[in-house]
């Protein structure tokens, strides 16, 4: 096994707990950044108006046409960022699959709860659509809009779909920690994603919103602990 596959999946296991008790602090200042953002999309709708077009045709279609089914693009998308956060993590992937009834990524190694988490808030499509429109200036930007609404929308949807008792990635990885730790993660991502899609500020700008929120939350739970 490589050494800095060893060393990864031991930083991330000493790293996890923290990592879901920082996400439970943040998770109050992270909704309440994103709500700032989801304001600057629908005050400027006119400039957001391909984006929220692409993001309302993929609900009509997943929720009237697919009947609420993850297509096998999910499955393909799921599996992916399974493998890309496999070899960021140093792991040697050597088994692929994506078929419509389910799919596996095999890699050397014990592997770590990033690689098995990481579907759940990567939008894996959503950033290959945002380095298109940003490496290739040819593209329309009414064409890049749509395309990104329609891979946010199919991100959001995808993955409330895949989040369910069953999934073994969600149990392998614990229920309680999965609940502490994926929706502060998904409010930062698509807190992100959408700062972009608005195009209104800095990506980042809305961050500065997080500090008071979870200052304040983390006063809250230092008050509840027994003195």
């Amino acid at each position: 096994m490589n050494p800095f596959a060893r060393f990864f999946d031991t930083l991330l296991g000493w790293l996890k707990w923290p990592v879901a008790v920082a996400a439970l602090i943040f998770l109050p200042g992270l909704v309440y950044a994103l709500s700032f953002v989801v304001r600057d999309v629908l005050a400027h709708r006119a400039h957001c108006l391909p984006f929220l077009v692409g993001a309302g045709t993929y609900v009509v279609i997943f929720i009237g046409v697919a009947r609420r089914r993850v297509g096998w693009w999910s499955i393909v998308e799921h599996e992916l960022t399974h493998a890309v956060f496999a070899w960021a993590t140093f792991h040697h992937v050597v088994g692929f699959s994506a078929m419509r009834v389910g799919g596996h990524v095999r890699y050397i190694g014990r592997g770590n709860w990033l690689i098995a988490i990481a579907p759940y808030f990567v939008p894996t499509f959503t950033l290959a659509v945002i380095a298109a429109i940003s490496w290739i200036p040819s593209i329309p930007l009414t064409v890049g809009g749509f395309v990104l609404g329609v891979s946010v929308a199919h991100h959001i949807l995808s993955t409330w779909s895949e989040t369910h008792r069953h999934q073994t990635d969600l149990r392998e990885v614990g229920w309680l920690w999965s609940l502490l730790f994926l929706p502060s993660i998904n409010a930062f991502t698509l807190g992100i994603i959408l700062a972009y899609a608005s195009g209104t500020r800095s990506v980042t700008a809305h961050l500065s919103h997080v500090r008071g929120p979870a200052f304040a939350f983390f006063h809250l739970l230092m008050s509840l602990l027994p003195k």
